[in-house]
């Protein structure tokens, strides 16, 4: 985050009714003025929480936030053991310094605790907020800056939160994960706040709400997109990620819902709620049927090379829908950011109005182009929904080959790898592979699983280096070709066995274009 957000509590504030008042009775006059997961990050009179996570164990740099100026440390209840009975002990630092000694305090689940404590933290900044949360496999990036390029152009001020960074619309910073753990979020929301944003839009991903990193907050609107197969190698079944996602559409976590009612995952839940007399303010788009008390769809649709134009539904009303987006996707990325603002408040014929002044959004269906070069475009697909979609989206435009150049992530979901080979291979007239974020699996190792996935093994280009992947796919295409460039999207890195290295295929793809007037 670029600005400070100054804020101070006693250690007491934080931890009331979290731990018994026996413990709470021996952390008076202790103030806490930040909190944090990294220890590199304390300085004088922090709070050090050490979680015991997927990468590291936060115990191992108690000492180490205690040099720094931690005052007091936080860790799970069940990872210390000693003699203490009450949970709470002293420790010291590999030090001489008396003064070193500092409560080490044990805390039942202390990730989920984490949510609470920074709203106590920061004086609870989701209230003075409008949140719009979006869930879903695809497309969640994509609605999250439409609707806050949409809230801008209709006067709010907006804070988005998500996968391309966080900050004001337009103004964003770079952010390690779609949903900040516990702790960074609310400390963005409290910055929000202080931004004088009037909404916050935020990508809510299943990891997220697994790891209740938004557990102390409650939408006015939460959406769903879609739901197909990806982070399998977290959540184990489609079933548990499924799961994952529902639990922001509890009334723990939402008060009005937009559904995508095309989708069967969302049929399922609504059919759910219908068995169980849920009453739930529901908003479903892509939905001709009265499953819900909003019925918003597009027909009559048209894609040209201009965009796409149909005419829109809403609750048997009639509106003229035109727009600059490509792809059938994009239609739907529309009708959710539509869904979730008309759910917020705003009146149809000001939506619709402003709605032509779209543009696309950073890295997703982005065209590069000029009248000596093929249409290149960039995007993040890197699911086998997203590059289907991207596919046969493009087809619609294409009056030539289709060209796509991708590759798979290593140390992810190895089974999308030779899905997403089989798509291109159904979809795309010239296919390219080459390496995504391999991290530390071996390029070829991907590679031989993706090429398991085709009936035509030597049709496909295969290039380790992307750089060269892209420009031979570019400078071989004619110019009424289509390059799909799929999976970087935005990203400005590659992360490789070597580590990680600059990469900006957005850059990349404009400089070879430029080159070929």
């Amino acid at each position: 985050m670029t600005n400070k957000i100054h804020s101070s509590k006693m250690l007491t504030q934080l931890l009331k009714g979290i731990i018994d008042n026996e413990q709470l009775n021996l952390l008076s006059n202790i103030e806490i003025n930040h909190i944090q997961l990294d220890s590199r990050l304390i300085s004088s009179n922090g709070l050090f929480v050490a979680l015991n996570g997927a990468q590291t164990d936060g115990r191992l740099y108690i000492n180490k936030a205690i040099e720094q100026g931690a005052v007091a440390v936080l860790v799970e209840d069940n990872l210390i053991e000693d003699n203490a009975t009450s949970g709470f002990e002293l420790k010291n630092a590999d030090s001489t310094d008396a003064s070193l000694n500092i409560p080490i305090i044990k805390v039942a689940d202390l990730n989920s605790q984490l949510s609470e404590i920074a709203s106590r933290f920061h004086d609870f900044p989701q209230k003075n907020l409008s949140l719009i949360g979006i869930t879903g496999t695809n497309g969640k990036t994509t609605v999250n800056q439409l609707i806050g390029q949409w809230l801008t152009l209709l006067g709010k001020k907006v804070y988005c939160m998500g996968t391309l960074g966080n900050g004001l619309y337009g103004q964003l910073t770079e952010s390690p994960n779609t949903t900040l753990n516990a702790i960074d979020l609310i400390a963005n929301l409290a910055l929000a706040h202080q931004l004088n944003a009037e909404y916050v839009v935020m990508e809510v991903s299943s990891h997220g709400l697994s790891l209740d990193r938004v557990k102390s907050l409650h939408f006015d609107v939460a959406a769903f997109t879609n739901l197909t197969q990806d982070h399998l190698d977290f959540h184990g079944t489609m079933q548990d990620y499924s799961d994952a996602k529902l639990q922001l559409f509890s009334p723990q976590y939402s008060n009005k819902i937009v559904l995508n009612g095309a989708d069967q995952t969302a049929k399922s839940w609504i059919k759910q709620w219908q068995d169980n007399n849920r009453n739930v303010q529901l908003c479903c788009f892509n939905d001709t049927h009265s499953l819900a008390q909003n019925n918003i769809y597009a027909k009559n649709v048209k894609y040209t090379n201009k965009g796409i134009s149909a005419s829109l539904v809403v609750n048997k009303e009639t509106y003229k829908l035109s727009s600059k987006l490509l792809g059938a996707f994009n239609l739907d990325n529309l009708l959710t950011a539509f869904s979730c603002l008309y759910s917020a408040g705003f009146h149809v014929s000001e939506l619709v109005n402003s709605l032509s002044l779209l543009s696309s959004v950073v890295g997703r269906m982005e065209v590069f182009a000029n009248d000596k070069s093929p249409s290149v475009v960039v995007d993040y697909a890197h699911t086998p929904d997203a590059l289907k979609q991207a596919l046969q989206a493009l087809k619609l435009h294409c009056s030539g080959q289709l060209w796509v150049v991708f590759g798979c992530g290593g140390d992810r979901d190895n089974q999308k790898r030779p899905l997403m080979a089989a798509i291109a291979e159904e979809y795309a007239d010239k296919i390219v592979f080459t390496q995504d974020n391999s991290r530390s699996e071996s390029p070829s190792t991907i590679f031989s699983q993706m090429l398991s996935g085709v009936k035509n093994p030597d049709a496909i280009v295969v290039d380790y280096e992307r750089t060269n992947a892209v420009k031979y796919a570019i400078e071989q295409a004619n110019v009424d070709d289509i390059v799909l460039l799929a999976g970087k999207g935005h990203e400005n890195y590659q992360i490789l066995q070597s580590g990680r290295i600059n990469y900006d295929e957005r850059a990349l793809a404009q400089n070879i274009v430029s080159n070929l007037q």
